[in-house]
């Protein structure tokens, strides 16, 4: 398929591809070693599926903007029989993720983020009153565990209203379960190329089996019972569930020329129930690993770190504390965590499915191909990016920026079907980067290193060896 138009790509085993290995090696560095062999498109094979892979921002613009009637929709994850994983926004295709899209969206305005703004800052001192504890006593913090549990204290309590007494205690039940998700060792074994070269139906026990696990269908337990008591409920919570219900009710559809809702009550709970679920476990690891990167290159350069304080400092004098206001007029902020974003995209790998032919100069995509941009690869690149192994939040500078091609930046995705939560993410992030950074300072250490390590396996997201960093208060 690939050969006849000439794309060149590593030969697959039949029946397996290209994946064999891929379980015990750095997915990051294969795709910087496939696109060094192979230039910036060529194909490979996931079990018989073909997959064309790109580096090319004019095509990323193509493919992800300007015919994204084309490529729609995400991987089958193979989730249609399973209830309230068959409505995540992620596993929906064609006009149902349009019309959920559109519904969900109005959750998101910034109006609604700013009411959780309050609430992210006092997740965010909960935060350093442990870390002030533990500069005093230790004088480093293993950041990864530290930042997971005010991740998780954030969405639960400005998403959900829920205030989880004991988060940040090793052993407790809810951090337990999330961690674990997220550490699926699946991912470190052969075992994940089954559902790459098994024919569908087994794929579709196979994903009953990994997402009706224990811990899943906790998270999904809690959020179904969560809906069904606000059902019988008047009192305003002012939240991700009691928001997403108002707006997915309202939604409307015309038939026979009347106008009427477009799920019944039923179909809207599990919508509801859906979103809450994946907007709880999506936004817990990609943001806690984020704000980790930030704290370790703050660490590493002493002199980046203390031009972001005195510019919390200056905006702390006008606004009196950190705030929502605060941070919409911080500019450094924006270029230091764009640079986060940009050295350490939270997704390793984007992906599209083709549902119409298209050609692009000569290059032929078939209906049914796979489409995948590796993050990491897009945005090291020497071709859009100088000096990219350079940590640098000046190149965000407004002259600078201006130069830097807009589609070889996607930390969040791209076109329609990019994250739906971006306003709440980077809300969270400054939030907590300002509150923390305004009281300890962050240091290298022995146990540092200079760079960050992503652990090897196939892993869907950015998924860092730990760090620890010094820790110290400022106002000692």
């Amino acid at each position: 398929m690939f050969s006849n138009q000439g794309i060149p790509g590593p030969k697959p085993i039949p029946f397996i591809g290209n994946m064999w290995g891929l379980w015990k090696q750095n997915l990051p560095e294969v795709d910087k070693e496939m696109f060094r062999k192979y230039g910036k498109i060529y194909g490979k094979f996931e079990g018989t599926q073909p997959n064309l892979c790109i580096n090319d921002a004019e095509l990323i613009k193509s493919i992800f903007v300007k015919d994204f009637d084309h490529f729609i929709n995400r991987r089958d994850l193979h989730l249609k029989d399973l209830k309230v994983f068959r409505k995540m926004l992620g596993a929906l295709e064609d006009q149902e993720w349009k019309d959920v899209r559109s519904a969900v969206t109005p959750t998101f305005t910034s109006a609604r983020i700013k009411r959780y703004s309050e609430q992210m800052k006092e997740c965010a001192e909960r935060l350093c009153l442990r870390l002030h504890s533990l500069a005093s006593s230790q004088g480093r913090m293993v950041v990864k565990e530290e930042l997971n549990s005010v991740s998780m204290d954030v969405i639960a309590k400005c998403a959900f209203g829920l205030t989880i007494e004991s988060l940040g205690n090793k052993d407790d039940p809810f951090m337990e379960k999330a961690t674990r998700v997220f550490g699926a060792h699946i991912n470190k074994t052969p075992f994940i190329l089954l559902p790459f070269i098994l024919p569908n139906f087994l794929v579709r026990w196979m994903s009953a089996g990994v997402f009706h696990n224990e811990d899943f269908r906790y998270f999904v337990k809690l959020m179904t019972d969560l809906i069904e008591q606000r059902s019988k409920s008047t009192q305003k919570f002012h939240d991700f569930p009691e928001t997403a219900t108002e707006t997915v009710s309202s939604y409307t559809k015309e038939e026979n020329g009347k106008t009427k809702p477009m799920w019944t009550k039923e179909e809207v709970d599990e919508i509801v129930a859906a979103q809450s679920t994946v907007f709880l476990l999506a936004g817990f690891d990609t943001t806690a690993t984020t704000l980790a990167c930030c704290l370790f290159n703050l660490a590493i350069y002493p002199e980046i770190q203390q031009k972001l304080f005195e510019s919390i400092i200056a905006q702390i004098q006008k606004y009196g504390d950190v705030c929502h206001e605060m941070i919409q007029d911080m500019p450094y902020l924006e270029n230091f965590i764009n640079e986060v974003f940009r050295m350490h995209p939270p997704a390793i790998r984007l992906e599209r499915t083709c549902n119409k032919d298209i050609s692009y100069n000569g290059i032929h995509i078939k209906k049914g191909m796979m489409v995948t941009v590796s993050t990491f690869v897009l945005h090291h690149s020497e071709e859009y990016y100088s000096n990219p192994e350079t940590f640098n939040p000046d190149r965000w500078n407004p002259e600078n920026k201006a130069n830097l091609n807009p589609y070889a930046f996607m930390p969040f995705g791209m076109g329609p079907r990019n994250c739906i939560a971006i306003r709440f993410a980077k809300e969270e992030l400054k939030l907590v980067l300002c509150t923390l950074v305004k009281q300890f300072r962050f240091f290298s250490v022995k146990e540092t290193g200079d760079k960050i390590k992503i652990s090897d396996g196939y892993n869907a997201v950015n998924s860092i060896v730990d760090i620890t960093v010094g820790l110290a208060s400022r106002d000692e």
